[in-house]
């Protein structure tokens, strides 16, 4: 029983030392964004909350991604905000250790954010903010790996957004001083270069 014992671990200790880690030609890879300190705001609509990304390596170093990114709130008295992005990229890897990944990439994305606020006067909802964003930017990251294929990490990235607001609305009054919701022009868009660190813990996985 003794040596059955010790030649598991040994066979144990062999298949972790020669365990592949990191991603290789041919896998897919997952990850979840974790962001529990973002706070929602229009200005943000480009980095949302939380993020589903899938990424497929066509050699062990290259990788086409995939992101896609949801934010939604409400609140009791009706107020609500939407907001969801879209981005698809390329990775370089960089291995350092077995363990440690390091790459870096660019990306290209859109994103669109909308807010509704009830108005008791008029007892309607209006859309007090609608954007939509186009950007690219370029990112660095870290992932490391807490067993076989299983990682956390975290990026940094700096990028070029074009901010496009759409139409929005107001509470306001009609010819016969009614209380109403009235249209408001979108305005011009502005252009942003823009330097992030995501607070996200990422959790992803390999097969």
């Amino acid at each position: 029983m003794k040596k059955l014992f010790i030649a598991a671990i040994a066979v144990f200790s062999f298949a972790t030392a020669n365990a592949q880690y990191t991603a290789e030609k041919g896998d897919l890879q997952t990850s979840v964004d974790f962001r529990p300190f973002y706070s929602n705001g229009a200005e943000e609509i480009f980095d949302n909350a939380a993020g589903i990304n899938v990424g497929y390596f066509f050699t062990d170093k290259d990788a086409i991604r995939v992101r896609f990114g949801l934010n939604t709130s409400s609140t009791k008295d009706a107020n609500s905000a939407f907001g969801l992005d879209f981005k698809v990229g390329y990775e370089r890897h960089f291995k350092a250790y077995d363990r440690v990944d390091l790459y870096g990439g660019a990306q290209f994305g859109m994103g669109f954010n909308n807010a509704k606020t009830y108005d008791a006067a008029s007892q309607k909802m209006y859309k007090n903010a609608s954007n939509t964003i186009i950007g690219v930017d370029v990112f660095t990251g870290i992932n490391f790996y807490v067993y076989k294929k299983l990682y956390v990490g975290t990026e940094l990235s700096f990028g070029f957004n074009s901010n496009k607001p759409n139409g929005t609305e107001a509470p306001g009054v009609d010819t016969a001083g009614n209380p109403t919701i009235v249209k408001v022009d979108a305005g011009n868009a502005t252009k942003t270069l823009k330097f992030a660190v995501t607070p996200a813990i990422r959790l992803g996985w390999t097969f």
